[in-house]
C-alpha cells in the first residue's frame, strides 16, 4: 500500500509535475527510499503528513531526474556542429541512480525535518 496515493499527492500536496499513471511506479520507489532514510520506522499506523508529504517530494525529485535523463540523446555526450564532432558518453546506470538517491534525499530531509526520523543515533 502507498504511504501516499495520487489523491493525496495532487489534492493534498498539491502536486502537478507527475502523471496518474507514473506515479504508483515512482511513488513506491520514493517511499522505499523513505523507508531506508527512516531506518525504517515508519509503518502504517504510524503515517502522518510530514511522512506523506516526504513520500511526495521525494517522488517528485525522482521523477525529475528521469525525466532529465530521458531527455539526454542516447550515448551522445556533445555534438558540435560546425566542426562536426561528436563526443560519447557512457550512459552509466548507476551514475542515474545516485542522482534519484541524492535528489530524493534532499526533497524527504526537507519535509522530515524536526521528526527526529531522520536521526540515526542512539
Amino acid at each position: 500500500m502507498l504511504w501516499a496515493d495520487y489523491a493525496y499527492y495532487s489534492a493534498s500536496w498539491a502536486g502537478t509535475k507527475i502523471p496518474a499513471q507514473d506515479y504508483d511506479a515512482v511513488a513506491l520507489k520514493a517511499q522505499r527510499f523513505i523507508g531506508f532514510l527512516t531506518q525504517h520506522r515508519v509503518d502504517e499506523s504510524k503515517l502522518t503528513d510530514q511522512i506523506k508529504n516526504a513520500v511526495c517530494a521525494a517522488a517528485e525529485a525522482a521523477y525529475d531526474v528521469q525525466q532529465s535523463y530521458a531527455q539526454i540523446p542516447q550515448g551522445v555526450k556533445s555534438e558540435t556542429t560546425d566542426g562536426y564532432g561528436v563526443t560519447y558518453a557512457d550512459n552509466d546506470i548507476n551514475t542515474k541512480s545516485a542522482d534519484e538517491r541524492t535528489a530524493m534525499y534532499q526533497a524527504a530531509k526537507q519535509e522530515l525535518s524536526g521528526t527526529g526520523l531522520l536521526y540515526r543515533g542512539c
